[in-house]
């Protein structure tokens, strides 16, 4: 038994991709179980791994035989019953652009291009720089972050259609901003900051406001003398906590150009603005997701700018930002996310890929 790849993942010289159902089917294990939380990530060179929360193991792999010059995998999330793993992939025009979306089911691991209405559902990201869409804790709404602009718009959770968007006031046109957000106790924390810098401001917005209204003035972080300001922010949630920092290994990283940049992530008083401490300062977070359930912190920390060296993923105390564990990745470009499973692949599967000239 046979299905098409994706049409993301071929190339010219390849007219026809094939996934081999039956060798992977051969080889590969599911432990039927009731859903648990894992870490998901993925690999620019084509690999999914499954990794256990607590000890950072990676306790299944799916790989994938990419075409060359491709921008390989780079997001991940699960589907809300834990049946699916939804990546972002090569285009379907252009395996060098970036990026399509596309399912892979993990009982048959079956992989599709996502369209339409599972768009919002396949885009829930987790992480700094992936995704700006927000489902609400209920799934009842859907808050999209206009990246670049101090706006959001607000989604019909199940019907995916747009019904209001939120600006910030006073905000002109031609200003560009950096913007996040998250929810935290059933109300969506937005942050957002002036591109020069000089202004940031984070509102607490209830499911249904139909106005931003004025937000609370945030304080300044990461301020190095005689370099830029950051370039945009991540937010992160845990049990009560806000948590602001710094993204790197994205284009921009500014210690590219720029000595001293301090790393880790502050936690932020919600009410006044104000930042109460730093924790991790030694490292230089690319994401930073939380598990609400057990209160910690999972971040995905780049030593070299350019992924290079020092990848590292670590597991964190919510309360003072201590390192419970600690694992070294291999060098590569790396993303990761934490999604609710019911099943999962043993040991390493890989697709196989047939070309048809």
């Amino acid at each position: 038994m046979a299905c098409s790849l994706p049409a993301g993942l071929r190339t010219k010289a390849v007219a026809c991709a094939t996934l081999i159902a039956g060798a992977l089917l051969a080889s590969i294990h599911l432990h039927a179980q009731d859903a648990n939380r894992y870490i998901l990530a993925t690999q620019r060179n084509g690999a999914i791994e499954i990794i256990d929360p607590e000890s950072l193991a990676t306790l299944g792999r799916i790989h994938f035989d990419l075409p060359s010059k491709s921008v390989g995998l780079n997001g991940i999330s699960a589907s809300a019953d834990g049946q699916r793993l939804y990546v972002r992939g090569p285009r379907s025009d252009e395996v060098s652009g970036c990026c399509e979306i596309y399912s892979v089911d993990l009982a048959t691991l079956e992989t599709k291009e996502v369209k339409d209405a599972t768009l919002i559902e396949s885009d829930r990201q987790i992480g700094l720089n992936v995704s700006p869409l927000n489902p609400s804790p209920d799934g009842r709404w859907v808050f999209e972050v206009r990246r670049y602009s101090a706006a959001i718009d607000v989604f019909d959770g199940v019907t995916g259609k747009r019904v209001r968007a939120l600006i910030a006031p006073g905000v002109k046109n031609e200003e560009q901003w950096w913007s996040t957000g998250t929810w935290m106790d059933g109300r969506f924390l937005f942050y957002a900051e002036r591109e020069d810098g000089s202004v940031a401001t984070l509102w607490s917005i209830s499911p249904d406001a139909t106005e931003l209204g004025d937000g609370v003035s945030v304080e300044q972080f990461a301020n190095v003398p005689g370099c830029s300001s950051y370039r945009g922010a991540g937010l992160v949630a845990s049990e009560g906590n806000l948590f602001l920092c710094e993204p790197f290994g994205w284009k921009g990283d500014r210690r590219e150009y720029c000595g001293g940049v301090p790393g880790g992530a502050w936690l932020l008083d919600t009410k006044s603005g104000s930042l109460l401490r730093q924790i991790a300062p030694d490292l230089y977070f690319s994401e930073l997701v939380a598990d609400p359930e057990k209160g910690e912190l999972y971040g995905l920390s780049v030593g070299d700018p350019n992924w290079r060296s020092g990848v590292e993923l670590v597991r964190m105390d919510t309360r003072d930002g201590s390192i419970l564990r600690s694992r070294v990745l291999e060098s590569d470009f790396w993303s990761i996310a934490l999604g609710s499973l019911h099943s999962i692949p043993a040991g390493n599967v890989r697709a196989l890929i047939s070309a048809k000239k």
